[in-house]
């Protein structure tokens, strides 16, 4: 409450005190006489209160207040007159004024007790809160149209004290991990964390307090139930107005269903190449069997031999000999049971240190089968001593069989084609290049556009997929898969991949 000003024995209300104390202020300020009355109204309080000074002069302060203040103030004012006590410790605080016209508006008395010309004296300050209150009713709006935001927010949005400790937690929140916000206002959010996660909030406080935001993070979070849920998580430092960090706000997005979604897309893409691969194995059917059919011929062959020479002449030497030649072609045949049995079977991605060179040979071996070599010329050119790659074989073996029927097909027409493997060492030695060059007939400006689109095909009966999922296991590895023409007529397909980081024993 307003404390009214002490009892003054006498008072001088000169021109000298009104002009040096009063006159020159922005605020309002009035002074009181002994008994607490109105002796002097500068120029500012006429301005707020559209009083004239002389409306006032003699009055109490009262009546520049508005109810309750008004009732209380002349309750005060009465005691204060009857008995002389009255302390002015304490008396600023924001009170409800009201003008000559009845209107109200928000001002901040602050009361004082002085001496002037050797006799004591009471004064009260008053400033106009409009503007302020206008201001704080602003913000006020704003503060709760952004929480409204925050609280309808489908994300969990959270904030905590760079110790985190929680101080707000929104109705997503609850939604995603089954807490109350009184449950956890307060608390640690390190509850939140799986004992194999704990690590992660040092990591991320460690970088908020050097103001770095920290997106997109995709981790686990533990429910109030005890079940994980995967999240991407976006943390923001909170600083004061000296730009100092005092928090973070924290918005965590429940990425389950997403990443559902992602395995069941690599589950149906891994099933879509296993399809692809199977089906150049059909196309191939007549060639593989043609192609098996010579080293079991080629194994009875041998054996009916090595029989007649032990049963006429009994040469055991020459026996052994052809014995030994049909075992090699029973290598042989297996090598390429072997191999089409891993090329054709479904199985998970598997990736592991290989040796480009040897993975090309075995392509070229699978590629070509039931192509006769003297259709056109074949070229392997290897670079020695190439770094190993980090790869699923039978995938890049699979984008590496396309490229070479591929060129072989294009050149069915053409007299002394030539089809070229060749892999390289890239400038930075940071990946290594696979060429596949052919002499064909070539790819036209319109389809070359988009070559590399699903069911584009420039074969008769084609499926038009093998170019579009050579490209995606290809970036799926890291590398890039691209086609241009070749200067003596025909095309080049190139692609890269990484090599691997060398290994510390």
């Amino acid at each position: 409450m307003i404390s009214p000003p002490a009892r003054l024995t006498a008072a001088s209300w000169d021109a000298s005190l009104f002009e040096t104390v009063v006159a020159a202020s922005v605020n309002g300020v009035v002074i009181l006489d002994d008994q607490g009355l109105i002796r002097v109204f500068n120029e500012t309080c006429e301005a707020l209160f559209h009083y004239r000074s002389a409306d006032v002069v003699g009055q109490g302060l009262y009546v520049l207040l508005a109810p309750p203040f008004r009732e209380q103030y002349k309750a005060f004012l009465a005691t204060f007159q009857s008995t002389g006590e009255a302390s002015t410790k304490g008396s600023g605080r924001e009170l409800t004024a009201q003008r000559k016209d009845g209107s109200v508006f928000p001002i901040f008395l602050s009361v004082g007790e002085g001496v002037h010309l050797g006799k004591p004296m009471f004064y009260a300050v008053i400033q106009d809160l409009t503007d302020l209150q206008h201001e704080r009713a602003m913000h006020a709006e704003e503060r709760a149209f952004l929480a409204a935001i925050v609280d309808s927010s489908n994300d969990a949005i959270i904030s905590k004290t760079l110790d985190g400790k929680i101080t707000s937690w929104n109705h997503a929140a609850e939604n995603l991990f089954g807490y109350r916000a009184a449950e956890m206002i307060g608390t640690s959010v390190r509850q939140l964390f799986p004992a194999d996660r704990i690590h992660e909030e040092e990591e991320i406080l460690e970088k908020l307090t050097r103001g770095i935001k920290v997106e997109h993070y995709e981790t686990v979070r533990l429910k109030k139930d005890g079940t994980l849920v995967d999240v991407s998580v976006t943390i923001s430092p909170i600083c004061n107005d000296n730009g100092r960090v005092i928090g973070a706000s924290k918005t965590v997005r429940d990425i389950t269903e997403h990443k559902q979604s992602e395995a069941r897309l690599h589950q149906l893409s891994s099933e879509l190449h296993h399809v692809a691969r199977l089906s150049e194995m059909g196309h191939l059917s007549a060639a593989i069997a043609h192609e098996l059919n010579q080293p079991l011929a080629a194994i009875l062959n041998y054996t009916n031999l090595a029989k007649r020479l032990i049963s006429l002449n009994g040469d055991a030497q020459k026996a052994l000999e052809t014995l030994n030649k049909a075992g090699d072609q029973a290598i042989r045949a297996g090598k390429i049971i072997r191999g089409l049995r891993d090329f054709v079977e479904k199985r998970d991605s598997k990736r592991t240190l290989e040796d480009i060179n040897a993975v090309a040979e075995d392509a070229v071996v699978l590629g070509l089968i039931g192509v006769k070599s003297s259709d056109f010329q074949q070229e392997l050119e290897f670079a020695r001593d190439l770094p190993p790659v980090m790869i699923d074989r039978v995938q890049i073996q699979q984008v590496l069989v396309n490229l070479l029927r591929n060129g072989a097909e294009a050149m069915a027409d053409r007299e002394q084609g030539k089809l070229t493997l060749t892999t390289t060492l890239g400038d930075d030695e940071s990946v290594i290049i696979v060429r596949v060059t052919d002499t064909g007939t070539g790819i036209s400006e319109y389809v070359s556009n988009q070559l590399f689109r699903p069911f584009v095909t420039t074969k008769a009966g084609g499926m038009g997929i093998g170019l579009a999922i050579s490209r995606a296991l290809v970036e799926s590895h890291g590398g890039i898969l691209s086609c241009s023409p070749n200067q003596g007529g025909g095309s080049v397909f190139q692609f890269t991949l990484p090599t691997a980081a060398p290994t510390m024993e």
